[in-house]
């Protein structure tokens, strides 16, 4: 018997994208260096009142760093 399909795969890929959008952004990468913006400042939240979470902040780092790149 092999392993079941879990309902939760691949619910990484597009992560920032989804939070980028939930928090009324349509693009990820202006998302992103907002959130890395802010955190180096030391604020805790968004100008909405919304969190910004370590694993926010260490997904809005990657794709600062990597996302331009191909």
């Amino acid at each position: 018997m092999g392993k079941k399909d879990s309902p939760f795969e691949g619910l990484k890929k597009g992560a920032l994208t989804r939070q980028a959008r939930s928090h009324g952004y349509s693009d990820p990468m202006v998302f992103a260096r907002l959130t890395m913006k802010l955190h180096r400042q030391g604020k805790k939240t968004y100008p909405s009142g919304k969190k910004i979470t370590p694993l926010l902040v260490k997904r809005s780092n990657f794709a600062v760093n990597f996302g331009g790149k191909k």
